[in-house]
């Protein structure tokens, strides 16, 4: 009998995108350990605070997902390897001679010939599940739970092992299954998120430390990446899962029998697989009975092939959504933020292979479905007949998004040139923004937290001095390097918009975060320079004054702070291209002022870094 085709994939789609960016995001981690560590750009000082511990717990949280996903990558080509792991990890091994397993055996012999059973004699809290043995050899593992169902109810122990069966036909024991890091991770996340991303975070905002504000549009960001990284393989699983439920049903007498089969073998089998977090790798137990109800339908076709797109459609719009709220915690106006987290947006649709990649097995895989199960199973059927219907209208998905990035009404800027490309998801991490060194009035180097003990009974909180400009920041020319000398008159007044930022360093040990959150904003300025030497521009930025250079100052002030950032700037012709070459050397100091247990706190950061932008008029 024809089995019916099975959906894209998406399994191994996603672990052909993970692989493809292996290189991008070892370099960005690289990066990362090398901020978050110092090499010594951070005094022992700001090492020990809360906002440094907080920050290396989150980059815990944001590790995780990168190293099961490395994991499952390795274990690919490795599946001898994570077969042992696997055996000895559950305790399998060679069924025994005798009933019941000589039964199942043949049942599997029967059905798919060469696939080995192995038993676990002590495991209670799972039925049923294949792992890979070699590239094309499957194993499937039994525990206590199916050998007790297989005397009590056959048929329904039968449907499972053929769920398990349905899994290999398509070859996805290699990237789910038993013993898979992808699984893994979906199991473990939350936790360790929870663990190391919720809890340090949320004590650092409910504990005064001086040094939070600075940490929460990156908080948002870190908070989003629970369903960033969870949505893609959640859609990926469900869309195999439910496929090889629909095997089920059709080996046990096509889409009417075997799905009224497989209701009732959901109904009465309430599996131990089935905790809090089951949801994240089996599909919700009201969706696959409304799926077994449908199996034969093309609307659980649909339901097959759109699960991944949707998924990453639902990513879009999380990271336009976490964008906007961060930009506004950077004091970004609401219309400017909604506009910077579209282009980002823009950016990751159209510079990323997702997108491209799903349109594109979409394509293929009509043609492709019928002799797929061929290259896992030696005896492997072709799949049945294939309606190219469900495919056209889940190809309406990545079609749409990309013809709207791709309109001329999209982003205008273009990416930050110095930010490290981020994995696709659950891959790309997210960077936090590390407390930077903290520095006294003078500018030299303190504690992120200054105490200071005053003669007073009990201080009321108050503001703060203005902060002083820090030392030894470069001039804009210096930074910049050789550029030629031009008189400013010769520059052209208007507007104009950013079209590259060349680069983005950061200075006086500030971390690399930071300064790319900076240049985020930057990236989409737009720019005017008026008669009288003013420079404006709409991301909030202090408004550079033409005085002998460029400098601009701004200060802003509460009841508990004062904040002041200041900005020297440098503007001539572009060496190579048309347009302006802007060279902005910008620091920023926070001063917070608080009184605890009758003692006042003064606690000071600053950070600064240099900026070297292209400018094209406007039309």
């Amino acid at each position: 009998m024809r089995r019916p085709p099975g959906p894209p994939p998406w399994l191994w789609l996603l672990a052909g995108l993970y692989l493809s960016q292996v290189p991008a995001t070892v370099t960005w981690w690289t990066a990362q350990a090398k901020d978050l560590l110092g090499l010594g750009a951070y005094p022992e000082q700001v090492t020990t605070t809360g906002g440094f511990r907080a920050l290396l717990a989150l980059s815990v949280a944001q590790l995780a997902p990168t190293a099961f996903l490395l994991a499952g990558i390795l274990a690919l080509p490795l599946p001898r390897l994570r077969c042992r792991f696997t055996e000895w990890r559950h305790d399998l091994r060679r069924p025994l001679p005798g009933e019941p397993f000589a039964e199942i055996q043949r049942f599997l012999a029967d059905r798919a010939p060469g696939v080995e059973l192995r038993v676990s004699p002590t495991r209670s809290d799972l039925t049923a599940r294949v792992y890979p043995a070699g590239p094309r050899a499957t194993r499937i593992a039994v525990f206590v739970p199916l050998t007790v169902l297989w005397r009590r109810d056959r048929a329904a122990a039968e449907t499972l092992l053929l769920h398990e069966l349905g899994h290999h036909r398509n070859g996805e024991q290699h990237v789910a299954g038993l013993g898979s890091p992808f699984v893994a991770l979906l199991r473990s996340w939350p936790y360790v998120f929870a663990l190391c991303g919720l809890l340090p975070a949320g004590l650092l905002l409910v504990s005064g430390e001086p040094s939070a504000h600075l940490m929460f549009a990156q908080v948002v960001l870190v908070l989003l990446r629970v369903p960033e990284v969870l949505l893609l393989p959640v859609g990926a699983l469900w869309s195999a899962e439910l496929a090889a439920d629909r095997h089920a049903a059709a080996a046990r007498g096509g889409a009417a029998q075997g799905g009224a089969e497989l209701l009732r073998v959901l109904a009465a089998v309430e599996e131990a697989d089935t905790g809090r977090l089951a949801a994240l790798h089996h599909p919700p137990a009201r969706l696959r009975r409304w799926f077994a109800r449908r199996a034969g339908s093309p609307s659980a076709q649909l339901l097959l092939v759109a699960l991944l797109p949707l998924a990453l459609l639902a990513d879009l719009l999380l990271t336009v959504a976490g964008a906007t709220v961060a930009y506004r915690l950077l004091d970004v106006p609401w219309e400017r933020a909604a506009g910077r987290a579209l282009s980002l947006a823009d950016h990751q649709v159209t510079a990323g292979p997702e997108w491209w990649a799903v349109l594109a097995v979409l394509a293929v895989w009509p043609l492709l479905a019928p002799v797929w199960p061929r290259l896992w199973a030696p005896d492997g059927r072709p799949g049945g007949r294939l309606s190219p219907g469900p495919y056209a209208t889940a190809a309406l998905v990545p079609a749409l998004v990309l013809a709207v990035a791709l309109a001329p009404w999209g982003s205008t800027a273009d990416p930050v040139a110095t930010k490290a490309p981020a994995p696709a998801p659950p891959a790309d991490p997210v960077g936090t923004a590390a407390p930077p060194p903290a520095t006294d009035p003078a500018g030299q180097p303190t504690g992120t937290a200054m105490a200071t003990a005053t003669a007073t009974a009990c201080p009321t909180p108050s503001p703060p001095a203005a902060p002083a400009r820090p030392t030894g920041l470069p001039a804009p020319d210096t930074a910049a390097g050789e550029l030629p000398a031009t008189d400013p008159a010769a520059v052209p007044l208007g507007t104009f918009r950013t079209a590259r930022v060349v680069s983005a360093e950061p200075l006086l040990g500030t971390p690399r975060q930071l300064v790319d959150d900076v240049a985020d904003r930057l990236s989409g300025a737009r720019w005017t320079l008026a008669a009288d030497g003013t420079l404006t521009d709409d991301t909030g930025e202090p408004p550079l004054r033409r005085t002998g250079g460029l400098h601009g100052e701004k200060h802003t002030t509460t009841e508990v702070s004062a904040t002041a950032v200041w900005t020297d700037a440098d503007l001539r012709p572009a060496p190579d291209a048309d347009g302006l070459r802007l060279v902005l050397v910008r620091a920023a100091t926070g001063v917070n002022h608080a009184v605890i247990a009758c003692r006042a706190f003064d606690a000071t950061t600053t950070t600064a870094g240099v900026f070297v932008l292209e400018l094209s008029p406007t039309p």
